[in-house]
């Protein structure tokens, strides 16, 4: 009767074991779907997430911060976040401020330096990760790449400064050219005049050229404050660039310039007006041409369709690009490129390449400039797609 009851006993607690393993096996089956369903979650954010221990010490980054910070998550992983982002970046103090207080902290002024080195300004939050019972298990930062929203917000103010000095360069410009228009006229009839002395011819000859030369910087100011409106047809941006380097054909071969022609046949139309669109290539591939004075060099012309700009507010754009082999352009330099009366050109006025900018600015375009000292510079003219079009290209 005992061996029969240790039997069972056996028996049962056999069946309990197994029961046991099977709801463990059930348990670490469900904890892996969660777990690859939290990973799959994490994966899929555009803000970049770096989880850390109760030591600050990093547990992971998800695939946005990976790409937002430059590093891997292997790189990191059991390192203290203020060993891989040391100050001036604010992460440390942050996750330390909300571990003292026990809530979340936010730093949206932020700037985070990258793997290779760069500087991006960045919003973080902390936020302390606890179990139910309100035991810290550590924290997790959320980092958003704020380097676009300050572009735009620089693209608003530039915009704004140039409509601001378009409407008093339009009032001063048109108060000035009529008084030049006189004293041309003057000079002139001077030199007509019986019995003038030929020695001053050459002050008059001075005076007339100086007029021309306010004359074309009246006319610049005109073009800045915004002239005639849009005569808006649908356009082919490689026949408008193509058009833009005929002109210009015999002063680039001049310089000793080779042009290199980089199409997309497949760009669909833009809706624009080709007669201003002309005079932005114009500008760009003279600045391009100007920039490699004194020695030859090459100068790309490129045609491109980007689906999505955002740029154009996320629409779909024709890009071209006009590349040249200068000497490139210094950030500092680059910050101010758009800022009317700014050159380093000797007799430059700086007003083409804000003319440039407020007539693609009109067609609901950007102007990006890329390269930095050294490396040459590239401008990137973005124009939205003519709306009937907006489906081709791909």
């Amino acid at each position: 009767m005992e061996k029969m009851d240790a039997r069972e006993e056996r028996a049962r607690l056999l069946e309990e074991v197994a029961r046991l393993t099977q709801r463990n096996a059930e348990l670490s089956a469900a904890s892996q779907e969660l777990r690859a369903y939290y990973d799959d979650l994490l994966s899929s954010l555009e803000d970049g997430v770096i989880i850390l221990d109760p030591a600050g010490r990093i547990v992971s980054l998800n695939q946005a911060a990976e790409e937002l910070t430059g590093f891997s998550g292997s790189q990191v992983a059991g390192r203290l976040i203020g060993e891989v982002f040391p100050p001036p970046a604010p992460l440390s103090s942050l996750v330390a401020k909300t571990a003292d207080q026990g809530r979340s902290h936010a730093d949206f002024d932020a700037t985070l330096t990258r793997a290779d080195g760069t500087r991006l300004a960045i919003s973080a939050v902390a936020s302390l990760v606890s179990d139910p019972h309100g035991e810290s298990h550590g924290a997790v930062l959320v980092l958003r790449d704020l380097s676009r929203v300050r572009e735009l917000e620089e693209q608003v103010r530039r915009s704004d400064r140039l409509a601001a000095l378009g409407v008093l360069a339009a009032g001063v410009a048109h108060e000035v050219r009529n008084p030049l228009v006189g004293v041309r006229a003057a000079a002139q009839l001077m030199e007509r005049e019986p019995g003038f002395p030929p020695h001053l011819q050459e002050f008059t000859g001075i005076i007339i050229r100086e007029v021309d030369r306010l004359n074309r910087l009246v006319g610049e100011l005109l073009a800045l404050a915004g002239g005639r409106p849009l005569q808006i047809q649908s356009c082919n941006v490689n026949q408008v660039a193509e058009e833009a380097l005929r002109l210009e054909e015999a002063d680039l071969q001049g310089g000793g310039v080779t042009v290199v022609r980089r199409y997309d046949p497949a760009v669909p139309a833009v809706a624009g007006d080709p007669e201003r669109l002309l005079q932005v290539f114009l500008n760009l591939i003279r600045n391009g041409a100007e920039a490699m004075a004194g020695g030859a060099g090459e100068l790309q012309v490129r045609t491109r369709f980007e689906r999505v700009a955002p740029q154009c507010g996320g629409r779909a754009a024709a890009v071209v690009e006009i590349a040249d082999r200068g000497p490139g352009i210094a950030p500092d330099i680059q910050a101010q490129l758009f800022n009317p009366f700014f050159t380093t050109k000797d007799g430059g006025t700086g007003l083409g390449l804000p003319i440039s900018l407020r007539i693609v600015e009109e067609h609901g375009g950007a102007i990006e400039v890329q390269g930095g000292a050294g490396q040459g510079a590239t401008f990137r003219v973005l124009l939205p797609i003519a709306l009937d079009d907006e489906g081709k290209g791909a």
